[in-house]
């Protein structure tokens, strides 16, 4: 689900307004040394509706009015319902267990011997996890020559660092050519919203920079520590087509469950 929820999010980024019209976006997510997955993002006035490509997999609505999600699991027929606040509080039990263990594994850390000891910073930093106080280097980003045409799209490249680091890769066509309805785009601004206060209390924004540049991102790159690729997403097309309202709708006879939580410490 986060992985869906995150290539949404890096999508989720200025439309031009247009009439009245529901929108379909086709994407295409590729993890390194797995086959290509085909995710839809759905909108129409107030409602999103994401989806991966399998039966049984999670999917998640968001209706604007609320703010609130769902993230719905057709293998058990359940879902479950959370506001950015509720899922907030949850996300800051779970870093503040994780920063706990990293604190601890710090201090163990302490008695390994120099090389041994960088080496496992190293691979805590190809994983993404840094140690308690390991202060997280802004986002810059940098135009590059040369365009591309993606999805039907055209789209001009830049490139984002932390440090000296590469960190991803953007190809951003003009919102102007995306035909989304000012509604659509409206529902789609207040999830991005919300998705990015609820990342950046993970300490982490990942794709949710506030000084993306503007652009519609129809491809993107992601990198490690390495500059090894590691995933992309790349919009395969766009339909405004009329939606079924249905799909925005929860599933008859689905049962509510609750919320993981994490013990007090």
């Amino acid at each position: 689900m986060l992985a869906l929820t995150l290539t949404l999010s890096s999508l989720c980024l200025l439309l031009p307004a247009t009439s009245f019209a529901d929108t379909r976006l086709s994407i295409e997510n590729t993890d390194s040394g797995e086959n290509a997955q085909m995710q839809a993002v759905l909108v129409t006035r107030g409602k999103v509706r994401m989806e991966q490509g399998g039966d049984d997999d999670t999917l998640l609505l968001y209706f604007q009015e609320g703010n609130t999600f769902y993230a719905i699991q057709p293998s058990d027929k359940s879902y479950m319902e959370f506001d950015p606040e509720e899922a907030g509080a949850m996300m800051d039990q779970a870093s503040q267990m994780q920063q706990q263990m990293m604190a601890q594994l710090q201090e163990r850390m302490k008695d390994l011997p120099a090389e041994q000891r960088e080496q496992m910073m190293e691979m805590m930093k190809r994983s993404g996890q840094t140690m308690p106080g390991s202060p997280e280097e802004p986002v810059r980003y940098e135009s590059r020559s040369g365009s591309d045409t993606v999805g039907g799209f055209s789209c001009s490249w830049v490139e984002a660092y932390q440090g000296a680091q590469k960190v991803r890769e953007l190809c951003l066509a003009d919102p102007g050519s995306m035909g989304m309805a000012s509604a659509d785009k409206d529902t789609m601004t207040a999830m991005q919203t919300s998705m990015m206060a609820l990342a950046k209390r993970l300490g982490n924004a990942g794709m949710f920079q506030d000084n993306m540049p503007d652009g519609f991102p129809v491809h993107v790159r992601h990198f490690d520590a390495s500059g090894r690729l590691t995933s992309e997403q790349r919009v395969q097309g766009v339909s405004t087509d009329t939606l079924d309202s249905s799909l925005f709708e929860l599933p008859a006879g689905y049962q509510k469950r609750e919320l993981p939580s994490f013990p007090q410490q």
